[in-house]
């Protein structure tokens, strides 16, 4: 009898099966793609791993740094400043310090002052859940009014493609605080690339557990309020196991679709969270095209991408000039996901021909397009009152992942850290 299973090879994932098996439980963690590390996970191109979508060491992720000191991987973490921008009607702004915010032309100073105001009140504090009923358009406007809002409005279209109103001030304090110690301070990467963290992590879960790829979770059967099998498809065959403990880091609607046995209430509840889909277009470029590292591009109505990071700046090990990523938040059933992906390219190249000023297409060397259903929770105010606790309702089934990072911002850190508290909570009470 499989000891605990493991939903989901992402960081939560792999977190979780890692813990288990450092305190002696042997898993099955199953994965439906053929590789692991779901948003963290990366292209072999040329012999080198290239994320699949733009991941960096936060900093003061303490989280992150634990796993890399806990696979010693410390010696190839290195730490960057790197320039932080914003595009806004054919201009470019450094985003990087806090004299540089007070240079922000697109709003007036005073509401620069206000919006400096705010990051530093979000500095203050680690916890922002006294929040968690007030949206940000209500706070911001109370708190920096006009001017500043329209900056903060912006910066939640871009993450969630959804109004400001529907979207918790929590949220977006806790991500001021912690994401703005790394723009004034220092972006980190691993020599190597993140592969490193997913390589590692696989490796130590594998010494006393499984790990299956292309092994997509078909059903969680629950009988009398407990788990009793769980079925899943490999290689076109339908199998099962019968396990003790159950963890999902799976997406909630996907747990939702597989256990169809749920309580009640507790599905009801469920169904409260919603995702947004992301695009991230990864382009090999024979030179570097930004002078930012991340370029935050602000015209919504104009451009099909709210996002640009030229991954050069930050990986010292690239065997091109460049890799810069393209992303876009939207939902899954938006006409512009619906598109094939060759389209997706060639829309997202010719706007970044027009925000650069050059030909960016004459430098391309190659592309890929990772789509991601799942991208994130959508941080709706209250939603701390739906948020999945560790312990499900029924009996050995438990959940982690990124639907419980709120009010955190989803980022490597508090993907691990919810995969590490969700075994942790496991370990508690099978020992007891």
């Amino acid at each position: 009898m499989t000891k605990a299973l493991v939903l989901g090879g992402g960081l939560s994932g792999l977190a979780a099966a890692y813990t288990l098996t450092k305190n002696e439980i042997s898993s099955l963690l199953l994965e439906r793609d053929e590789t692991l590390g779901g948003l963290a996970s990366s292209y072999l191109i040329d012999g080198s791993y290239v994320p699949k979508t733009y991941h960096h060491v936060m900093y003061g992720d303490a989280a992150t740094l634990k796993i890399i000191r806990d696979l010693n991987l410390e010696k190839d973490l290195y730490w960057r400043k790197l320039k932080v921008g914003f595009y806004s009607k054919n201009k470019f702004y450094d985003f990087s310090s806090s004299i540089s915010i007070l240079k922000f032309k697109p709003i007036s100073m005073w509401g620069r002052v206000k919006f400096g105001l705010l990051v530093l009140r979000a500095r203050r504090k680690s916890n922002w859940q006294e929040l968690d009923g007030v949206n940000v358009e209500d706070y911001c406007l109370k708190t920096t009014g006009k001017e500043a809002y329209k900056l903060i409005n912006y910066i939640v279209q871009a993450k969630f493609a959804e109004p400001s109103n529907n979207v918790s001030a929590a949220w977006l304090m806790s991500r001021f605080g912690h994401e703005s110690k790394s723009v004034s301070d220092q972006f980190g990467y691993l020599k190597g690339g993140i592969e490193q963290i997913i390589q590692g992590l696989a490796v130590r879960c594998a010494k006393k557990g499984t790990i299956k790829t292309n092994a997509k979770v078909t059903r969680i059967n629950v009988k009398r309020g407990k788990v009793d099998k769980v079925e899943y498809e490999e290689n076109g065959q339908i199998k099962e196991v019968e396990p003790n403990i159950v963890i999902s880091t799976l997406p909630v609607p996907v747990l939702l679709k597989v256990a169809e046995d749920l309580p009640d209430e507790y599905r009801r509840s469920l169904e409260n969270i919603r995702y947004k889909a992301s695009l991230c277009a990864a382009v090999g470029l024979s030179r570097r095209v930004s002078p930012f590292y991340w370029l935050n591009v602000m015209d919504l109505d104009r451009h099909p991408f709210v996002g640009v990071f030229e991954h050069g700046h930050l990986n010292t090990e690239l065997k091109y000039p460049s890799v810069m990523f393209v992303v876009k938040y939207l939902n899954s059933t938006d006409s512009f996901w619906q598109k094939p992906d060759q389209e997706i390219i060639e829309e997202f190249l010719s706007h970044l021909n027009e925000v650069f000023d050059c030909d960016v297409k004459e430098h391309l060397l190659w592309w890929r397009l990772h789509r991601a259903e799942y991208s994130t929770p959508l941080f709706t105010p209250n939603y701390s009152k739906f948020m999945p606790e560790t312990k499900s309702p029924v009996e050995g089934l438990y959940v982690g992942g990124i639907s419980q990072t709120y009010p955190r911002d989803r980022y490597m850190g508090t993907a691990l850290q919810t995969g590490m508290a969700v075994a942790e909570k496991v370990l508690a009470e099978y020992r007891t």
